[in-house]
Parts: structure tokens; C-alpha cells; sequence
């Protein structure tokens, strides 16, 4: 495990939440990192408490129900976040909102949640820094948004809760389930991690040599049938780019190089970048995002599975299992399933 250091400005010991100008900046590990998921064994997304790969498909385009409905997130704030850490929290809401209107007028907006609101995201002081991905959809039940608050470890930074609140409002980047030493991802749209897109190889090198061999799918690309940029460029900048050292055997590996700029900064977490903000305008349709359809219109869906394995050597090999998702056959599928024991959902 790691542990996140945070340079908080003027505040000593972390005695109480960052006013909204202390930006708070990784620099270093150790023993434990609060972005990575303790709950799920990987990184700060939330896996979803179903998996329905016949009736959830990429398709090309991002998924409808993934977005909140009119942009309105409803939230709720457990009692086990400070009253100063609520008002910090609500504030990044605020934030985003500003940064994100459109000739004045919201493009989304983040609400206490009524009574009549059946779906909604609670907000807590957990183990780390996580959250669901996207609405969830219909799905009745809780959406737990965690930040955490201690002594040696905070999510109380600006750009932390921007970056989470980020894949709130977004859909999620891919599916695991973790089955002993296998990993099997179905790859869907959504505001996913920078360093995941189709065209990083020309804007990053991944040291797969420094990456914890268990951690080392969180690195994987995807390719435009798994991902949709939504036209915007690579953005070293962006919110939601991992660090030089993120998921490092040791404190000083280094696992993200830049290409075209050496000495850019990566991995910040101050406030969205204007790219960020694009993509949520584009998202959820308050601005206009160029057309990028495929030419071939009657081209059937196809549905790509990656199985990433990790030995016990620590090699990793993976291999792709494709198929037209209309014509597969569920016979297959269920032969396919009953071979692979005692799965499990992690993210």
C-alpha cells in the first residue's frame, strides 16, 4: 500500500478542511494512498453492484443512462463529515458547477437530495478516496461517495474531490472482475482516466517495469471502440491523469513519463483543466461535440472482452475475446462462464 503526502500551504497538521484556495498536490508515497480503493483492491472507482453484460453494451456512443437526468445530482452528506469538511465539499460542487456553465446558465448542478428523489449519492468519510461511476442507472440502492479525513491521510484537497465527483457525473471506464489471478474487464465510455486513451503511447511511456504487477491493469489502453474522447486532445493537465509514480513498487519509481513535454506536471489536483470542463459540457450535451461517427453505419456492435492475467511470476499476458453482439451465442457464453469459478466484482 501507499501513502499520499499532501503540501496543504499554510496548514499545519491537517488540523481541520483546506479552505477553497489550499490546493493540496501529490508528491510522494509510502505506505498508503487514499485515491486507491481499500474496499476493491484497485484504484478510486466503485465498481457497480450488477454486471449485465447481454443488456449493457458499448455501442460506440456513451451511454444514456449513465447521466444524471438534467445534469441534477442529487447528494446526501453522512453525519461522520465534519461540518467544515461539508461546507469544503459543497463548495468543489459549487465549483464545478461555475467552471461548467455555459452562457451563464448550469450545465449540471449538484442539489441536496428530496424525499420523491429515488436515486442519489451519499457522501461519507471512508477508507479512501472512491466513487460509483456515472448514475448507476435504475438501480435502487446506494451510491457511496467516499472521502476520507484522518490523521496521516485526507480526500479534503480541491482537485481529490473534482477528480471524484468527476467520474459521479461520468460513465465508467471499464468493467473487472477479479478471479483469482484472472482480470476480466468489459471496456464501456466514460470520463476514465487520462492516461487510458487510445493515443496516450504518443503523449506518455508507461514503465511497466516499476507498476505493481496487481495494480497493472489500472495502466491498460483502450482503443476508440472502448473509448470516446468526445474530441477533445490529450491533456496532461487534466484532473483526472494519474502521478509519475502512481502504483509504484517504491516511493521513488516512477511509472508515467511525458513525451512531447519532459517536464510537465502530471497528476494534479487542484481544479479541473479547461479540456475537463470541455468534456463535461460535451457529456452531457450543453455544448456541441464534432461529429466522429464511423462512415460504415451498418457495421454490427461488437462487444470486446480483455482477460489479463498475472502469474504467479508476475508476467502479464493478455488476450482479446471479440464478438458480434447481436449474433453471440449464449450457449457460449454460458459454457464460457461456468468454466471460470468463484468470480468476483472489484474495480
Amino acid at each position: 500500500m501507499y501513502l499520499t503526502l499532501f503540501l496543504l500551504g499554510s496548514i499545519p497538521n491537517l488540523p481541520g478542511a483546506p479552505t477553497s484556495q489550499s490546493f493540496g498536490i501529490v508528491e510522494n508515497r509510502s505506505t498508503h494512498n487514499p485515491e486507491r480503493n481499500p474496499e476493491f483492491k484497485g484504484d478510486d472507482i466503485v465498481p457497480p453492484p450488477f454486471t449485465n453484460s447481454l443488456a449493457e453494451r458499448s455501442t460506440g456512443s456513451r451511454p444514456a443512462h449513465q447521466r444524471w437526468s438534467g445534469g441534477v445530482v442529487p447528494y446526501e452528506i453522512a453525519g461522520n463529515i465534519s461540518a467544515n469538511n461539508s461546507i469544503f465539499i459543497v463548495n468543489m460542487m459549487r465549483a464545478i458547477e461555475n467552471l461548467t456553465q455555459v452562457n451563464n446558465t448550469q450545465c449540471i448542478s449538484f442539489r441536496p437530495k428530496t424525499v420523491p428523489d429515488p436515486y442519489f449519492i451519499t457522501i461519507f468519510n471512508g477508507r479512501g478516496c472512491y466513487a460509483p461511476v456515472g448514475s448507476w442507472g435504475a438501480y435502487v440502492g446506494v451510491r457511496r461517495v467516499s472521502f476520507l479525513h484522518g490523521t496521516y491521510a485526507t480526500c479534503m484537497v480541491s482537485g481529490i474531490i473534482q477528480h471524484e465527483l468527476m467520474h459521479v457525473l461520468g460513465e465508467i471506464h471499464a468493467h473487472k472482475l477479479k478471479m483469482n489471478h484472472f482480470y476480466l474487464y468489459r471496456k464501456t465510455k466514460g470520463f476514465y482516466h487520462e492516461q487510458s486513451r487510445p493515443d496516450r503511447d504518443l503523449y506518455v511511456s508507461i514503465q511497466w517495469s516499476n507498476i505493481d504487477p496487481t495494480m497493472a491493469y489500472n495502466f491498460d489502453k483502450y482503443n476508440d471502440t472502448y473509448i470516446d474522447t468526445l474530441s477533445t486532445s490529450y491533456d496532461y493537465g487534466s484532473v483526472m491523469h494519474y502521478e509519475r509514480n502512481a502504483f509504484a513498487l517504491n516511493a521513488s519509481g516512477v511509472t508515467i513519463i511525458p513525451i512531447q513535454n519532459a517536464s510537465a506536471y502530471i497528476g494534479q489536483r487542484i481544479q479541473l483543466s479547461p479540456i475537463d470542463i470541455l468534456t463535461i459540457q460535451r457529456y452531457y450535451g450543453c455544448v456541441p461535440t464534432p461529429s466522429t461517427l464511423n462512415t460504415a453505419t451498418n457495421r454490427m456492435p461488437v462487444e470486446v472482452i480483455t482477460i489479463s492475467m498475472v502469474t504467479n511470476t508476475g508476467v502479464r499476458n493478455t488476450f482479446l475475446l471479440s464478438f458480434n453482439i447481436y449474433s453471440f451465442c449464449l450457449k457460449s457464453m454460458i459454457f464460457y462462464m461456468t468454466n471460470i469459478n468463484k468470480m468476483r466484482l472489484y474495480e
